[in-house]
């Protein structure tokens, strides 16, 4: 069984009624002039958002000159432009962000054994896939962590997989009771769709990422090989039916809220973290 996430479609089709205006532009570092890769692009208002491509540059649909268009990007400050000012100048300039973490130490000895978080769902199950064609869609799920933890890697179950041009940015959100907050993950950590089902492995342990907070662990959608095309319905991830306290987080698109699934279907998702924890 396939869910792909059918209440999103009216969503879609209402932002896809707007007038096909399309603004061009590319993203640079305001201090080295370099492009910046894998921006996620979006008029808030609007519920449109992309993906710039790797070499910064981005094509967006709008409305009108005065609709405003939100970057954000790891290691930049949130910025936001009007249309009329990107059609004047089509280079955009985002700064960069100085990361003020807190330093937490861990000592060795009070660590636990490596153990998994979240979900390693071995047997084939439900499938559940992102549900919007658009770049900059999300889908993750929420990891309990109910002390200091250091995270070492992260895994993520597909179900069925689609061309190995799709290219998925992985996301570590640090949560703040119930609302996603700062991405714990400082650089763009990529992967491509694998050719065949089964686990994909992303090393985290270069990060020393420790939290005493949840989670939430998240693929992202940023490139293929053309944005007409569909083939990221093709790409789903293993799920499990639950009625008790389901998982599953989605985003539609670029600078869209991450929402909680569970008002639709409830599913966990088979995602999760190895880890060591501080022993109780």
């Amino acid at each position: 069984m396939r869910i792909f996430l059918a209440f999103i479609i009216p969503l879609l089709l209402s932002t896809l009624s707007f007038s096909q205006e399309k603004v061009t532009g590319i993203v640079q570092d305001a201090e080295t002039g370099k492009a910046v890769p894998y921006v996620n692009i979006g008029i808030i208002s609007l519920m449109k958002g992309t993906v710039s491509n790797a070499e910064g540059k981005f094509s967006l649909g709008y409305t009108a000159e005065i609709d405003s268009v939100t970057f954000s990007a790891i290691g930049y400050e949130t910025d936001t432009f009007s249309i009329k000012d990107i059609l004047a100048d089509e280079v955009i300039l985002l700064n960069p962000a100085t990361y003020n973490l807190d330093e937490i130490t861990v000592k060795e000895k009070a660590l636990g054994r490596i153990k998994e978080l979240g979900y390693n769902l071995n047997k084939k199950r439900q499938s559940i896939s992102f549900g919007s064609t658009l770049l900059g869609t999300e889908i993750g799920g929420l990891i309990e962590i109910d002390r200091q933890t250091l995270i070492y890697s992260a895994h993520f179950i597909f179900n069925h997989t689609g061309d190995d041009s799709l290219l998925f940015r992985v996301n570590l959100y640090e949560m703040n009771g119930d609302k996603p907050v700062r991405n714990l993950i400082t650089e763009n950590e990529l992967f491509r769709a694998p050719k065949e089902p089964g686990t994909v492995l992303v090393n985290l342990r270069g990060y020393d990422i420790v939290t005493e907070e949840n989670v939430l662990l998240t693929v992202e959608w940023i490139e293929a090989v053309s944005l007409n095309n569909s083939e990221i319905q093709d790409i789903s991830f293993r799920a499990d039916r639950t009625m008790r306290k389901p998982n599953t987080w989605f985003r539609t698109t670029s600078q869209a809220p991450l929402l909680k699934m569970d008002q639709f279907v409830k599913y966990n998702i088979g995602f999760y973290l190895t880890a060591q924890q501080v022993k109780k």
